[in-house]
């Protein structure tokens, strides 16, 4: 009888146990759903809620995962969404929140949108700083601030605009200037500005086209990203209208071609240049796209590829010798960089400098831009430009042009980069350099992007190193 009885009592105890771990575990989960992570100041409003720019929200929720955040909505309690981390600001207590909401007041109703495809988010407020983001045409973003940034010039003249501390959707942050953007405010029943993907009605078609030259899409990237080529980016590329003897030249790298036409009619979005293979479409009032092809190719974002039958084209603002000239200026100064860092290896400074090595010859350096490469015949056919058949004791002789702009790929481990051009020939040859052991390092370089970058090492080849040459 006793031993039944304790045998019950242990039953009861151990339930009893069970039941206060289960209430445990519940008060536990409950308070966990309740208790906040920290506070948000709301960024980007998120569309059909109360929560709206400049909001101060309750946090109860950060994934790392899924890269989003569980908030509570001003005027509910109860309720809880999900929103990505770029819609807000973390902080750890409401008191800092709030003091931030009120700092960012003037600027939580604010957006920016893209009034041209390409636009660029920059690093800095400047034309010349690095590009961190492309805007798409229409595309929106979010004012942060208002931002002291050097002044936009175009023809001389200072362009009307502010810059602005702004974020994409997807959180990247930078400065945009407004000239070619529309500020709008975020209001009740109001939606984003509507870009125009086709010029203003008021305007000819076809005067804009013939108004004057339209450049390769390209050129645009390599001016916002600062990286123009001079051996892409010439007056001789584009597309040239002329109306007087009904003709369309369109002139790429890699592709030339003129269209002679007898009339135009439009077809859809297509304007069509009869009697010929070209038609052109309007994507907006600065960009259209020149087909040759019959079908509806997809253009890269260069807008052009080789052997394609299809390109885009934009009205460039700045003036093409201008900012050659800029270039070619910035070339020369990595031209006496190069010199500068060789000195570092010799005691004297020399106008000449001179590189040897057992098996790829003497490679010697002028401060004029010139150069000369001997003893290459143990090099690897190809890797050294071809000796012409006019050259007296096989010495390579031609141009070199410091200051190729380097892809992130390759940036981290070479210098710089050079280009040897020989003669009349248009090949040039592009080798990356770095100094490494008190020795010159060189590699076959890939061909030039259309974005004016070289992104990729020629793999055919091994690199090659240089001792100086003390005189």
């Amino acid at each position: 009888m006793d031993s039944t009885t304790g045998r019950k009592k242990g039953a009861a105890a151990k339930l009893f146990l069970v039941a206060g771990l289960i209430v445990i575990l519940f008060s536990v989960l409950l308070s966990g759903c309740a208790r906040r992570e920290g506070w948000g100041m709301v960024l980007w409003s998120v569309k059909g809620t109360a929560v709206k720019g400049g909001a101060v929200v309750p946090i109860y929720l950060k994934s790392n995962i899924s890269k989003s955040y569980v908030i509570g909505l001003p005027d509910d309690n109860k309720t809880k969404i999900e929103v990505p981390f770029p819609s807000l600001e973390f902080f750890s207590s409401k008191s800092a929140a709030e003091t931030r909401a009120r700092e960012f007041a003037p600027y939580a109703a604010l957006y920016l949108s893209a009034g041209r495809d390409g636009l660029p988010i920059r690093e800095k407020p400047s034309v010349n700083a690095r590009r961190v983001y492309r805007l798409r045409l229409g595309e929106s973003v979010k004012v942060l601030s208002v931002a002291d940034g050097e002044a936009v010039f175009t023809g001389g003249k200072a362009l009307p605009g502010e810059w602005y501390f702004v974020q994409a959707i997807d959180g990247t942050r930078g400065y945009v200037f407004s000239n070619t953007m529309v500020l709008y405010e975020e209001k009740e029943g109001t939606a984003a500005p509507v870009i125009a993907s086709s010029p203003a009605p008021s305007a000819s078609l076809l005067d804009i086209i013939y108004a004057k030259p339209w450049r390769p899409a390209y050129y645009q990237i390599m001016v916002d990203d600062s990286t123009i080529d001079p051996d892409l980016f010439i007056l001789r590329y584009g597309l040239f209208a002329d109306a007087k003897n009904s003709q369309v030249r369109i002139e790429l790298p890699g592709y030339s071609g003129a269209f002679s036409f007898t009339s135009v009619s439009q077809s859809g979005d297509w304007l069509v240049f009869e009697k010929s293979k070209l038609r052109i479409r309007f994507e907006n009032e600065s960009t259209i796209v020149a087909d040759w092809s019959g079908t509806d190719q997809v253009l890269a974002d260069e807008g052009w590829s080789q052997g394609g039958q299809a390109a885009r084209f934009v009205q460039l603002d700045a003036s093409i010798p201008v900012l050659l000239a800029g270039e070619n200026s910035r070339r020369e100064s990595e031209l006496k960089a190069f010199f500068q860092r060789s000195s570092q290896l010799q005691s004297n400074g020399e106008s000449t400098i001179s590189f040897l090595s057992d098996t790829a010859g003497i490679l010697s350096v002028d401060l004029k831009g010139t150069f000369e490469w001997s003893h290459t015949d143990q090099l690897p056919a190809g890797f050294a430009p071809e000796i012409p058949a006019e050259a007296r004791d096989n010495v390579i002789k031609g141009e070199i042009r410091f200051g190729l702009h380097l892809g992130t790929a390759i940036s981290s481990a070479w210098m710089g980069g050079f280009s040897l051009l020989v003669g009349d020939n248009p090949d040039r040859q592009d080798f990356v350099y770095r100094f490494e052991n008190g020795q010159l390092v060189i590699a076959k370089a890939d061909s030039v992007t259309l974005r004016g970058t070289t992104e990729s090492l020629d793999t055919r080849f091994s690199s090659v190193n240089y001792y100086l040459v003390v005189k």
